[in-house]
Parts: structure tokens; sequence; C-alpha cells
């Protein structure tokens, strides 16, 4: 096994947890290579590998939080590789494990006491440029001061105008963050949709929209908006946008006895 660890420099302040985890995996003979990110920080004898993924990682370790995970994914979707997060972060829902012991990492490692779960993503093209999402893709106002209008339509047919901040499309993955923030529901991330939800509507009536996941949406500005994949800008000068389900899936390590509504509840203030 070949594992890539990738690192979110600030919240691994001083790279003291990638160093304790390096040195597991030397001592239990387990190959590894750093992200091209850390070839100024750390030992110059190992390997390194960069977002094409060469030399292949057959899994991906993310130290951070969900946006580190969210970054990994981003480049290891496209090649195959599972992500094993670790949560260096506050809220770490999207992690297989926390950062209290590398230890435990190395273990489930050699000892393959998890599975691989796969997740739905999005694509989008703008501008020329494709972009994939796992959590969700938004349509925002570039004016804080105003709102949009956008028209909503799934496979044609319009499900509504709404005059808003924006307008967020979801896979179930992402029904946790940005989408259930702005009032959408949780969705188990086994389900095959897609969420649809309006960011602070000025209509009471105003609801989100569970649309299949092989579905096509489409949303017209009545102005330029951003364009924002996985929490990142990517565009600030679309008024149209068209989303469809993307060709790759995330792979993402979860634990054995991993419980998904037992994460809800410990994640999201339930107990």
């Amino acid at each position: 096994m070949l594992a890539g660890v990738y690192v979110n420099k600030e919240r691994d302040i001083g790279l003291a947890f990638t160093e304790k985890l390096i040195g597991l995996l030397r001592k239990e003979n387990i190959s590894f290579a750093l992200h091209d990110s850390l070839k100024a920080d750390c030992v110059s004898d190992a390997d390194f590998f960069g977002d094409g993924c060469d030399p292949r990682p057959d899994i991906i370790i993310a130290l951070g939080g969900d946006g580190t995970i969210l970054s990994a994914v981003s480049f290891a979707a496209p090649a195959g590789i599972p992500v094993f997060g670790i949560n260096l972060g506050a809220m770490g829902f999207l992690s297989a494990m926390t950062a209290a012991d590398p230890s435990e990492c190395v273990r489930m490692l050699k000892s393959g006491a998890y599975t691989v779960s796969e997740r739905t993503m999005l694509e989008t093209e703008v501008c020329g440029k494709r972009y994939h999402a796992l959590n969700e893709i938004v349509f925002y106002k570039r004016n804080v001061g105003k709102t949009v209008i956008v028209s909503v339509k799934v496979d044609g047919s319009e499900i509504g105008s709404y005059k808003a901040d924006g307008f967020i499309v979801s896979t179930p993955t992402g029904s946790t963050g940005y989408a259930l923030s702005s009032g959408g529901p949780v969705v188990s991330p086994d389900v095959r949709c897609r969420l649809l939800v309006p960011i602070c509507c000025h209509n009471l009536l105003a609801r989100p929209v569970i649309a299949d996941e092989d579905s096509v949406v489409t949303i017209d500005g009545n102005e330029k908006g951003c364009v924002i994949v996985d929490g990142k800008v990517t565009e600030s000068e679309v008024s149209t946008l068209k989303i469809v389900k993307s060709a790759y899936k995330a792979k993402l390590v979860i634990p054995d006895g991993f419980d998904f509504y037992d994460r809800i509840n410990r994640k999201l203030g339930g107990k």
C-alpha cells in the first residue's frame, strides 16, 4: 500500500501531528508519499505526489477539517482514490476519525477495519472549465446589499423564481453543510437525489425541493453572480449555470461501526 498524506498546514500548526503520523507509517513499513504542498516543510528523503496523483497513492490521508477533505477529493475522485479524513478542525462531519491518536489511523490502515463509501458528485461547466463538487454548487449574488432573482429549472421544467441571495444545488453528502444552514433537510448519503435550496429567499412560500440525482438543473439569474464549488469561488461573471451528475464518484473511508444518524446527533448538537 502507498498512502498519500495531504495536510492543511493551518490546522496542523508546525506539522506536529503529520510528523507523528509519518513516524508511525515508517515504523509499520507502510509506504507513503507527501503531497507537493509539503515539499518546503517536511523531510527531504520523502517521496511526493501532485494533484495528478503521480505516483498514484492507494489511499489519501487528509489531515484537516471538512474543507481539507473536499480539497483532497477534488483530485482524488478523478483518480478513483479513497480519502481517509482525520479531523483537525471544528466540525469534521466527513472525517473517519478525530486527531486524538495517529496510531489509530495506522491501525485502521493495517487491519482494514473500514469500508469505502462511494458518494455522488455534481458537475458544471463555467467559462470553458469543468468543475466537480462533492457537497454543493452555488449561484450567489455579487452585490452584498442586494438580492438576485433566479429562475430554476429541472429537466427544462421551471420549479420557481426566487428573489434571494442565491441558490444551492447540493448532494446528499452536502445536505449537512451549506444546504442545512439555508433550511434544507438532512439526507442520508445513500439516498439517490439532489437538493435544491434557495438562500435567504424573500418569499414565505419558498421551500427546498428534492430532485432525482440524474436530473439536469439550470439556474438563470437576472444579473451576473458568483459560482461557488464546495466553498471555493470559481467565477464571478456568470448569469446561467447548468448542473449535472458528475461522471466521478468520491470515495470516503468510513470506519467499521459508523452510524450516520449518531453522527448527526453528536456533530449537529442533538446530544
